[in-house]
């Protein structure tokens, strides 16, 4: 948390906040207050190819709101620190980001407090405050995106960990004794992961289906169409063989994570985010596999976990970067 000028922000019903979520494709961007609502929203392409770029797409977006907000909230990927604004990493971003100090970037341009966390706690932030976990003591959030975001509840407190890398689930392994980048779950189970998989299964060009990150970089035909989650799922829906095998198989790795997370942490509930969260074809083939895995521990008197999706999906980032900016203030 930074402070920029001398001034007692007073707690009242009427803050708002300049939210930005950085994404390996859009910064999404929203005015959030204190009962989490979130109004005039928009996107501008992710600013990945330099730092400056980076720091002026925030003061750009303040000049916007100067004198109308209270403070600046940011989600983005990466290992951060949310105490002092150091990006140990910055997922998409790292190239251009990585080892600097946000508020330190900052703290000429922008006049009112400035917080950051990972987007994966934050999330799991919004949903402690506002959503599916609000009053749940121990719990866990898994949001499936262009990578797996994560985050952990632990006796009613936002787990950071000892690096402030806690709940980075895209980075556990998915088979024995490989240990690069290709081996890591976020590859098979996040949404770049069915998109990648379907485009194999199916013959297509990965470059025609809307993949972000590390993955994306595919020659696209512009005479070609291009396909994103919702076309897949809906080829799940009219029952194409080739995309339900896929899918099936895709959701299997998905419940492998979550059952792995509930054998480890023991929480009382587990959700789910992620835009794919909102379909109601995901969620009831993620319930039902889910429940598959945890037969066998009901059979031999083991506790399960409660799995829901989360309340907040595309504004999930944005509403728990904002919390964590009133935790950080009232520190």
């Amino acid at each position: 948390m930074i402070y920029l000028k001398q001034k007692e922000y007073e707690e009242n019903n009427h803050m708002k906040m300049l939210a930005l979520d950085f994404g390996g494709t859009f910064v999404k961007h929203g005015i959030v207050d204190d009962d989490a609502n979130v109004t005039e929203k928009g996107e501008i392409p992710a600013p990945r190819d330099t730092c400056e770029h980076f720091v002026q797409v925030i003061t750009d977006l303040y000049e916007k709101y100067r004198g109308k907000v209270d403070g600046i909230a940011i989600s983005m990927p990466g290992v951060i620190n949310s105490e002092t604004g150091y990006l140990h990493s910055a997922g998409a971003y790292t190239e251009i980001m990585k080892d600097k100090n946000l508020f330190d970037l900052l703290k000429e341009k922008i006049d009112v407090p400035v917080a950051v966390e990972n987007d994966g706690k934050s999330a799991v932030l919004a949903e402690a405050w506002k959503g599916s976990l609000e009053g749940v003591s121990d719990a866990a959030a898994v949001i499936v995106g262009s990578g797996l975001g994560g985050g952990i509840i632990m006796d009613g407190k936002l787990r950071k960990g000892a690096h402030f890398a806690s709940g980075e689930i895209s980075g556990l392994l998915a088979k024995p004794g490989i240990y690069g980048f290709d081996n890591f779950v976020a590859g098979i189970s996040s949404t770049t992961g069915l998109l990648m998989m379907t485009a194999a299964a199916k013959g297509i060009n990965p470059g025609q289906f809307e993949i972000s990150g590390f993955a994306g970089n595919f020659e696209r035909d512009p005479n070609q169409p291009v396909y994103g989650g919702k076309d897949v799922l809906q080829w799940v829906t009219d029952g194409d063989p080739v995309t339900c095998n896929v899918f099936n198989q895709w959701i299997k790795n998905l419940v492998m994570v979550i059952f792995n997370l509930k054998m480890t942490l023991d929480p009382e509930k587990i959700v789910v985010g992620g835009g794919i969260s909102r379909n109601p074809v995901f969620v009831e083939a993620l319930k039902k596999e889910y429940d598959t895995a945890c037969a066998n521990l009901k059979m031999f008197g083991m506790p399960t976990a409660e799995l829901d999706v989360c309340r907040f999906t595309s504004d999930a980032n944005l509403i728990g970067a904002v919390y964590n900016w009133k935790l950080q203030n009232e520190k």
